[in-house]
């Protein structure tokens, strides 16, 4: 499904508009005509309902006075509350304002809060996309009273106090039940916390003309609901080990050993044939306790409990075995492992995933990126994400569809963001993940995600696509433990046992 930045919803009423000729007024008739249908479906039951509609001064404020048109031509009672007066309304609002007045439909002007609150639903009308930071008074007295009066809220394109862009939301944010939104959803409808705000999201039909192609920026979209039944067939029925694919693996140090296990058992149960996971020499009875199924590589480490630069020359005769390398997963600080790291990722001819500590050696040197040889993908969260670009948290989180296009200019992979929800990227493309929950904010389920991602492209799949699997299946296999065990008692453990469950439900479609 296509979902638009700020930018493009604003250039598609643009261009529609002003250089393809649709009037804007028709525009507004279809939102308005589709905010008052899912009105009425959502008034089913109820005996001579009664609702209010509030209005801002904007096209948010337009479709809300066609919506209350057409709740009149059903016999269905509403109140305008419109907090601009009479002469502020403008543009194409004004036109559907006149009509109000003239069917003498019950206005009332200015920011009084209504004294009841006895209605069956409230249309919030009062913000669009436009909207970003917090909302002041008379807004955010309006929006409380909105989330207070008791009554289902159906918002207008986007739920007043949610930033289309980003998902982040004010303080008195309102909380819709159902949102129906123009044409497509917005990426910060999908992006936490904005997606809790929304309720049940319905993109309409409203007239745009097929303009997506020249709007600004990168295509984003949600994962493909084919894509797992597509990618994920059943192997064929001749196939051994070998040709079900090879893992390299470097990860692990003292105490992060499980980062290198967990890993590893993310590979292999995501259908992988073969792990070599490299083990510093002083840990490797730990390794071989805890990777049964997996071998591992002995690379000397003088005891000190981490990778050396000289490693290089052990793990680099696997390159030609492999099918991909995975590295990264709880490697540790030590600069001497960094230097390796380096290393091995510009001398691998094999697709690299680029995971956890493997992301320090691009804190100082983005450039690095464009030597690697093999496609490859970077797996980071906020925090290794701000280290690379050097930008903090909070500035991500305000600007990430700003930060994701200007990242992605220039750099050659794949980038997987891990927001909430992640998104993956590549070339043109941003795919937003639609699986997963915040009980996978716990120690060691990143390490799983970049297993099952090096376990698929050691299979075959592309980089790009596998990224997108990767990420929708861990998702899926966290949904179904939350399901079982909750958000807090999920552990990684919980989601490498989850994945075979749900790639059987995809292999045997």
């Amino acid at each position: 499904m296509r979902i638009l930045t700020r930018a493009q919803s604003v250039a598609l009423d643009r261009i529609a508009i002003d250089e393809i000729g649709v009037p804007g007024v028709t525009l507004m008739g279809n939102a308005g005509m589709e905010v008052a249908k899912k009105a009425i479906e959502m008034l089913s039951g109820i005996h001579d309902p009664r609702v209010a509609i509030v209005c801002g001064k904007g096209n948010n404020g337009g479709d809300g006075f066609v919506t209350a048109l057409e709740l009149h031509k059903k016999g269905i009672t509403s109140i305008v509350y419109s907090l601009p007066g009479d002469e502020d309304i403008k543009g194409d609002a004004r036109h559907y304002f006149l009509r109000c007045r003239e069917e003498k439909l019950p206005i009332v002007h200015g920011h009084t809060l209504p004294l009841e609150n006895s209605f069956d639903l409230i249309v919030d009308g009062l913000l669009g996309t436009g909207f970003h930071g917090e909302l002041r008074d008379p807004l955010n007295q309006w929006t409380d009273w909105i989330n207070q009066a008791g009554a289902p809220v159906l918002a207008v394109d986007v739920p007043s106090g949610v930033d289309a862009n980003s998902g982040l939301v004010a303080e008195s944010a309102v909380i819709a039940t159902v949102t129906v939104t123009m044409g497509h959803v917005k990426v910060g409808m999908l992006l936490e916390p904005g997606r809790q705000y929304c309720g049940e999201i319905f993109p309409v039909d409203i007239g745009f003309p097929d303009i997506l192609d020249r709007l600004p920026g990168m295509r984003w979209e949600t994962v493909s609901p084919d894509l797992p039944t597509k990618l994920l067939v059943p192997p064929p029925s001749d196939t051994y080990k070998h040709r079900q694919g090879k893992v390299l693996i470097v990860a692990g140090s003292t105490g992060m050993t499980g980062a290198a296990t967990m890993c590893t058992l993310g590979a292999l149960r995501s259908g992988a044939g073969l792990t070599v996971t490299c083990a510093p020499a002083s840990l490797n009875p730990i390794y071989e306790v805890n990777l049964m199924e997996g071998m591992t590589l002995v690379c000397e480490d003088r005891g000190k409990g981490y990778f050396q630069k000289d490693n290089f020359h052990t793990i680099r005769p696997f390159f030609d075995w492999c099918d991909v390398l995975l590295i990264g997963p709880g490697l540790g600080p030590a600069p001497e492992t960094a230097e390796l790291v380096a290393e091995l990722v510009l001398n691998s001819e094999k697709p690299v995933v680029i995971d956890a500590d493997g992301l320090r050696i691009f804190r100082n040197d983005t450039d690095l990126f464009t030597r690697l040889m093999a496609p490859f993908v970077i797996t980071p969260h906020y925090g290794e994400l701000g280290a690379i670009i050097k930008t903090d948290h909070s500035t991500i989180k305000a600007e990430f569809p700003e930060i994701i296009e200007r990242f992605m200019t220039g750099y050659p992979g794949v980038l997987v963001a891990k927001n909430a929800p992640t998104c993956v990227a590549y070339q043109g493309k941003v795919i937003v993940n639609t699986s997963g929950n915040q009980g996978l904010a716990t120690a060691g389920t990143g390490d799983v995600l970049a297993g099952i991602m090096a376990g698929f492209i050691a299979q075959g799949i592309t980089v790009f696509d596998a990224a997108q699997l990767a990420v929708f299946i861990h998702g899926k296999a966290g949904d179904l433990v939350a399901n079982k065990k909750g958000f807090r008692g999920l552990l990684a453990s919980d989601v490498i046992r989850a994945i075979p469950k749900v790639i059987v439900g995809y292999e045997f479609q």
